[in-house]
């Protein structure tokens, strides 16, 4: 299962090419395993554990806080070797059953754990003020990218790349240990309205008919954003593998004539809803980001508005960031390259002084996959109305590596709290 899910993926690692790859017979595999999910998650289970023996073996008597680049060292040098391995626990693991996804959740909260018992130990006098679940989600961005990408050797150069980025949130020891808690009490006075119904905002409506219908080209305008809108819906409610055409065209009142007329297949569909809903995020960010006076004051409007859009279309968002994966290879591929246009939000960072100048390019990168990662969080417990609550951690994510932690705390409390005579970077 390990090698041909790593090859195939995991939509596509059927119980034929298992018992194939591995020389039994059906009734072989089915006196082992349920189904292909049994079958994957006992192989995730087993790489899982076998990343622990490598970690076990730098560690050896477990010493009261775990030493991180050592272990990044280690981990990253057995995913290049263990391909497979690597493809299973950094992407397929995403493209899972319920029991996969659930698995796959406890295996981050173990690193989620341990990093953060690192970042809040004080060494040398300073301590990296960022939480473990912000440090995960964004050393895992860059690692679940490398992987789908093939680019082994690319892993074993970023040890240093993700320290020196986790360094970037460095304060004094006595600094006030600020947790993800604490963070999000200080986003509470930002959450707005609860978000409309699914498939709500944005959702068009039927156009007339008869004497005053609209011309031809509205119609097919009309109903392929019904079809957008169903996908989305259907993708949040049914999940990918699980919709079919059947249900769109049912949800979208829309024959198959007229959804073959405009997509090959449900996955095209569901592509091309990505692409709305990732250009949408990106338009709504931009707008608010372009018209502050300083670059950290612009962040901030661009992830304001990034979340609020989150709030406002949690189905375009969930199909993006939890289904993505099921979808297959080119919806995974779109995905990472459609969040690259947001690095350029970051770019004028770099120039903020002599030491944001330093820092690795692949920060930006961290920052972005840190930020979504939280987010990602929050839309698989189903908190999205509570996504603005992230905003100021986010905000800070995102300026502290340019502009200094404490910097960025003030200017995210002052804003927390409406003051207009903002800290200036």
């Amino acid at each position: 299962m390990t090698q041909v899910a790593a090859r195939c993926g995991y939509a596509d690692a059927s119980v034929a090419k298992v018992v194939e790859q591995a020389g039994v017979s059906r009734a072989t595999f089915y006196e082992h395993f349920e189904d292909k999910e049994d079958c994957f998650l006992a192989a995730f289970v087993a790489a899982v554990r076998h990343m622990e023996r490598v970690m076990d073996g730098v560690e050896g008597e477990r010493s009261p806080v775990p030493p991180v680049p050592e272990l990044f060292d280690a981990v990253l040098e057995e995913m290049a070797r263990s391909t497979p391995i690597s493809r299973i626990l950094a992407v397929e693991g995403l493209a899972g059953g319920p029991r996969v996804r659930a698995a796959h959740d406890r295996m981050t909260m173990g690193v989620e754990t341990m990093l953060e018992q690192w970042l809040s130990t004080p060494r040398d006098g300073l301590r990296l003020a960022i939480t473990g679940r912000a440090a995960m989600e964004g050393v895992g961005g860059v690692l679940v990218r490398c992987t789908f990408r093939g680019e082994m050797t690319q892993l074993m150069e970023l040890p240093e790349d993700l320290v020196a980025w986790l360094e970037s949130y460095a304060v004094p020891a006595e600094t006030p240990w600020r947790d993800a808690g604490e963070w999000r009490r200080l986003g509470e006075g930002l959450v707005k309205s609860p978000p409309p119904p699914l498939g709500g905002a944005g959702a068009p409506s039927k156009l007339p008919r008869g004497k005053n219908a609209a011309p031809p080209e509205a119609v097919a305008r009309e109903r392929r954003e019904r079809i957008l809108a169903t996908v989305a819906q259907l993708t949040t409610t049914k999940g990918y593998a699980e919709m079919t055409v059947a249900d769109i065209v049912r949800g979208a009142a829309v024959t198959r004539e007229v959804f073959y007329e405009m997509f090959r297949s449900k996955q095209d569909a569901f592509l091309a809803t990505q692409i709305f809903g990732l250009e949408r995020a990106i338009s709504l960010a931009s707008a608010g980001f372009f018209p502050g006076e300083t670059w950290p004051i612009r962040v901030w409007g661009g992830l304001e508005a990034l979340f609020g859009h989150i709030v406002e279309r949690p189905d375009l968002v969930y199909l993006d960031m939890i289904e993505t994966y099921a979808a297959g290879p080119a919806a995974i591929r779109r995905s990472f390259d459609n969040r690259s246009a947001y690095h350029l939000f970051l770019e004028e960072g770099y120039r903020q002084s002599a030491r944001a100048e330093a820092l690795p390019r692949v920060c930006s990168e961290m920052i972005g996959s840190a930020i979504l990662g939280l987010v990602r969080w929050e839309i698989g417990a189903g908190r999205t109305d509570r996504v603005m609550e992230l905003l100021p951690q986010a905000v800070y994510l995102a300026l502290a590596p340019f502009i200094g932690p404490t910097a960025a705390i003030d200017l995210v409390e002052a804003k927390a709290a409406g003051d207009r005579d903002l800290p200036t970077a």
